[in-house]
């Protein structure tokens, strides 16, 4: 009993360590990782979003100022939805809270794979995210690469979900599907590098036992995503090169 005890008071301590150190680095400007400061990634970041902020969706993605070597969705989505973009702190304090969701969409990943682990255990292992230089520093500064992990981090709970799910409510598994082919497809525009993860998924969901018209949904969601990119991409070299 003794040593259970010390288990979890031991263990309470680290995640308490993890998550004070996650919000004492917001504090202190910490920039670990080496990409942040207001002299650092910030100096493109900052005025790209303020290029969307201050012009129509279409005329900020093809605006000569615009400098970036990824997708402009995270800039799309600051402008239609975040109301905390008005100067610099707020904005910073506003992706440092959406930067919470990942230890906690990864403890819920966690919990679906080992679910007769200590749930403790589980959201220590969780919290580790929390001490990643590469995390914290995009967390502190308003960088971009936090969004596609979170997306990442999502479209596996939902497969898993999907994967698991041995229900015959179809709306709900149908639900559970596209929210993994939607977070998946995601991924790609937050960061190219990470098209590896929808192919994870598309393989996963078509070799699967699920039923047919599962698989076909996926392929259609799939086929409409890669065309929509496509096209994207199209414009975005006709824009540069032509």
């Amino acid at each position: 009993m003794e040593i259970k005890n010390n288990y979890k008071i031991w263990t309470f301590i680290l995640i308490f360590l993890s998550w004070s150190s996650f919000f004492l680095g917001f504090y202190l400007d910490e920039n670990s990782a080496g990409a942040g400061t207001y002299k650092g990634d910030w100096v493109f970041l900052w005025p790209n979003l303020q290029i969307f902020l201050d012009n129509e969706i279409s005329v900020a993605i093809n605006h000569e100022n615009f400098l970036t070597n990824r997708p402009p969705l995270l800039y799309i989505l600051h402008k239609l939805f975040n109301p905390f973009v008005e100067n610099e702190i707020s904005y910073r304090k506003s992706v440092f809270i959406i930067s919470l969701a990942a230890p906690i969409v990864f403890y819920l990943c966690l919990k679906q794979k080992f679910k007769n682990q200590d749930n403790l255990l589980l959201f220590l292992i969780a919290s580790t995210i929390l001490l990643s230089p590469y995390y914290r520093t995009s967390s502190y500064w308003g960088l971009e690469e936090n969004y596609g992990l979170i997306s990442l981090l999502l479209a596996f709970l939902f497969l898993n979900f999907f994967l698991e799910n041995n229900e015959r409510n179809y709306y709900k598994i149908y639900f559970q599907l596209f929210f993994c082919i939607f977070f998946s497809s995601v991924c790609i525009y937050f960061d190219q590098k990470l098209l590896i993860v929808p192919i994870i998924c598309f393989f996963t969901i078509i070799k699967s036992r699920k039923k047919i018209e599962f698989k076909i949904f996926s392929i259609v969601l799939y086929f409409i995503n890669y065309l929509t990119h496509f096209w994207k991409m199209k414009l975005i070299i006709e824009e540069v090169y032509l």
